[in-house]
């Protein structure tokens, strides 16, 4: 056995004592080692759906935080929407979602995964990033001069013309634009956001099995009990 098998097994006999005496009830990490985790996995991006055209929602960094007195994980996510219609960009907006969840220890597949989501705060932030055609730019950007000044019907006969279709789901989309709005636009795909994060929250690329072959992560696999969030850490209690 060479000297640093005797090392890795003095550490393991000596944490089992620890454990065994209840010297050693927990191990605890912060908020930024979480962070540090999570960042190079970023940016992701995700199709949103927009009828006649083409969305996507791209999140682009977090900021993970365990309030003191919390039993939760809070993430304070900065995204951005895309809309473009014929290659062209209409709707463009950085947006912040704060999210809570608990963490939860699987013992039989050692897996740390996240439960309880909420999204508490979906907003949109004011800054150079947000664009916004008007529908003057809108109906000049797809309809060529000469049809427009033939199109002497309602503002639907010249979407129905941007888009080549009369589906009503498509003209009522670009509808919202009438507004100026972009916190109308924001609402209209909140409900699939929201699915976008909580499918992705449950989905296996946000479970964390833990490695037999690290020293911590190997004796918590053997001898923890739960993961909870206590003080302010993340904190992994035998």
């Amino acid at each position: 056995m060479d000297s640093q098998s005797i090392k890795m097994s003095f550490r393991l006999l000596l944490a089992k004592c620890l454990i065994r005496l209840k010297r050693l009830k927990h191990v605890d990490h912060s908020a930024d080692e979480i962070n540090q985790l999570i960042q190079p996995h970023l940016p992701l991006t995700f199709p949103i759906s927009v009828p006649k055209g083409e969305g996507r929602f791209t999140l682009s960094k977090t900021n993970i935080s365990m309030p003191i007195n919390a039993d939760y994980i809070q993430a304070e996510v900065l995204g951005n929407i895309e809309v473009t219609y014929l290659a062209n960009p209409i709707y463009r907006a950085h947006v912040v979602l704060v999210v809570q969840a608990k963490p939860h220890y699987e013992k039989t597949r050692k897996n740390v995964l996240l439960t309880d989501l909420r999204i508490i705060d979906i907003h949109m932030l004011n800054d150079e990033y947000s664009i916004l055609k008007d529908t003057s730019n809108l109906i000049n950007m797809f309809v060529p001069s000469p049809v427009l000044s033939m199109v002497t019907g309602s503002m639907k006969t010249a979407f129905s013309i941007m888009t080549g279709t009369t589906a009503s789901e498509a003209n009522s989309y670009l509808q919202m634009y009438l507004s100026g709005s972009k916190q109308k636009v924001l609402d209209y795909h909140k409900p699939q956001i929201e699915n976008i994060i909580t499918d992705l929250a449950a989905g296996e690329d946000m479970q964390y099995s833990l490695d037999i072959n690290d020293f911590e992560e190997g004796l918590f696999a053997q001898y923890g009990k739960k993961v909870v969030v206590e003080q302010g850490h993340l904190r992994f209690k035998f």
